[in-house]
């Protein structure tokens, strides 16, 4: 009797271990199943070192069309960008992530300008910017680069021997226009000899060094 009773708790054991077996594979599958269909995290980190903005997470949802950033490094590279990266792609369906091996993909890596790795563009439509750093800062200041529709113009006097934009010399301005042409500005001279009226499209007027007195129009 001893022995049967033995056999019964023996059974009884482990009919509780496959219940239990069977239930922990239940709640795994449940919650990869959900993982791979809803695709969001929580970020339990003090600083939110895993999430976004309220800005970010605004402007991202309020996207109208597709958004691609594409990531350029070594693929050893790729896992310091993508946590990053991917937690735009997780806020919206409309963002996607490439990675793009800047070593294998030169002529990729040429067409878009980009001149050293670790770069990101983000691409909306037909606008490209190239995000100044692989931080949210960077990422989402190329994205409101991309999203802006007013064109912001910055003027330069000519006429009084001033610094010009088209000149590439030491003292020609065309670095900073190049520059300013990165982050959306437009540039153009203007000659106030004429007219002393500044343009209303100027959205800013600069006075580049002028090397002369300047004449009543």
């Amino acid at each position: 009797m001893a022995t049967q009773f033995l056999k019964a708790r023996q059974t009884k054991y482990a009919a509780y271990a496959a219940i239990y077996i069977v239930a922990i594979v239940a709640i795994v599958s449940t919650a990869n199943i959900l993982a791979d269909r809803y695709n969001k995290s929580y970020d339990a980190t003090a600083n939110k070192r895993y999430s976004l903005s309220d800005q970010t997470v605004k402007i991202v949802k309020q996207l109208k069309q597709d958004a691609t950033i594409t990531y350029f490094d070594q693929p050893r590279g790729f896992a310091h960008a993508k946590d990053q990266l991917e937690l735009y792609s997780n806020l919206s369906p409309k963002v996607h992530v490439k990675y793009v091996d800047a070593d294998k993909d030169v002529m990729v890596t040429r067409a878009a300008g980009v001149k050293r790795p670790g770069t990101a563009i983000v691409q909306i439509g037909d606008k490209k910017e190239e995000a100044k750093s692989v931080t949210e800062e960077g990422i989402t200041g190329a994205f409101i680069r991309d999203l802006k529709t007013t064109t912001r113009t910055v003027c330069f006097t000519t006429g009084s021997g001033e610094h010009q934009i088209d000149d590439a010399n030491r003292d020609g301005y065309s670095q900073l226009r190049d520059l300013l042409g990165k982050d959306e500005y437009s540039t153009r001279s203007i000659s106030l000899l004429q007219k002393a009226e500044v343009p209303g499209d100027c959205t800013v007027l600069v006075v580049g060094g002028p090397s002369g007195d300047y004449q009543q129009p």
